[in-house]
């Protein structure tokens, strides 16, 4: 087992219900955070936590990505790892989907988490027990997403990506790790969606946030590479 404290994190998507929970995760094992996201929603991440860098990032170009490493160091001096939590659902039929849905689909979900581990990986790879990990999808977990093809081969591709990252830091301190909620979890906006249903039913993104701090507090003698976080049966 390794330490957080005063490790640097940069966490994606730093404004969104499920990163909230990570943010506070995060901080409360002592690391030292860049919130990073649209400018509003960093702030609100930022004033919600009463803590960390806020970093406006526009995660659909490398530079962006660059940029908000670059304001990352600036401010703290290294950077250990990154959370990704940036990504988008739809659903739809095969036959039914437009072009644009498949590009956005693989836009949000994959060339942002290519982008920004391009950018960040260097730093990484100079500090000792550096993490990066991201979020994949039940559907991939269980190999199928009927209904939400498009989603589901994106957030495989999520996995896949981190896992050969994984498999190419060999032979250095780092590591990398795929989290699969393995059903709804209980956001405002799965509450907005779904006003008929229990959310005590759904995956607390408290747990989700406790699946990547434990991740990355591993050693390399115990390292964790995937893991799938279920609600109450």
């Amino acid at each position: 087992m390794t330490t957080l404290e005063n490790k640097v994190f940069i966490i994606t998507g730093a404004g969104g219900a499920i990163s909230s929970a990570i943010n506070k995760a995060f901080h409360e094992a002592g690391a030292q955070l860049a919130l990073a996201d649209r400018p509003a929603n960093a702030e609100r991440a930022r004033n919600q936590l009463g803590a960390g860098l806020v970093v406006g990032v526009d995660l659909s170009s490398l530079e962006g990505a660059q940029a908000m490493v670059a304001t990352t160091l600036a401010h703290y001096g290294r950077v250990d790892g990154l959370i990704h939590t940036v990504g988008g659902f739809s659903t739809g039929k095969i036959l039914e989907f437009q072009r644009e849905d498949l590009t956005q689909m693989f836009d949000v979900n994959m060339k942002t988490l290519a982008f920004a581990v391009a950018a960040v990986l260097p730093e990484v790879l100079k500090q000792e027990n550096g993490f990066i990990g991201g979020i994949s999808a039940a559907q991939v977990a269980r190999g199928t997403g009927a209904g939400a093809a498009l989603y589901t081969a994106a957030k495989g591709a999520v996995a896949l990506f981190l896992k050969s990252l994984d498999a190419e830091l060999k032979g250095s301190s780092a590591k990398a790790g795929v989290v699969y909620p393995m059903g709804a979890v209980d956001t405002p906006a799965d509450r907005r969606d779904m006003p008929n249903a229990d959310p005590n039913t759904w995956i607390d993104p408290a747990e989700i946030a406790a699946a990547f701090v434990y991740m990355a507090s591993r050693s390399n003698r115990g390292r964790v590479l995937e893991m799938q976080v279920f609600a109450a049966r």
